[in-house]
């Protein structure tokens, strides 16, 4: 594999850390508590994803590779909201299994992706609208 290649494979993989992270973030920052409800299967026979699902997917997955040491860093980074922070290598570790797990924007929590980023732009202020004037 060309050197080239591989850094643009944990370029990615760091990249997918940070969408997941965000999420996580997002998801465990939420002002409103989400209740917890029974699964209910979909037309195509699948179950839809929950914050609560992903929040949890998030923890084992970073339990499962992380010694207990770094799993404590990782929260405490995310706890404050600089998982940015986090060091290259194990965000490159996360990332590959993150990946994976199909847990990014486009794997099986992107309704979770896209519901977070509509509840952004509810959220956020809107522009200051100025009336054109007629000519």
């Amino acid at each position: 594999m060309s050197d080239l290649k591989w850094q643009h494979e944990l370029l990615e993989y760091e990249d997918v850390f940070s969408n997941v992270m965000a999420l996580y973030s997002v998801l465990t920052n939420e002002s409103r508590p989400n209740s917890i409800r029974r699964a209910v299967l979909n037309q195509s026979g699948e179950v839809d994803a929950e914050p609560i699902d992903f929040i949890a997917d998030v923890e084992m997955k970073a339990k499962r590779i992380l010694n207990p040491t770094q799993y404590r860093l990782l929260m405490k980074f995310v706890a404050d909201e600089k998982y940015e922070e986090v060091p290259k290598v194990i965000k490159q570790q996360l990332g590959v299994l993150f990946l994976r797990s199909k847990m990014n924007y486009d794997g099986d929590y992107r309704v979770l992706y896209f519901r977070a980023k509509n509840n952004q732009l509810h959220d956020r202020e809107e522009p200051v609208h100025f009336v054109e004037e007629e000519a």
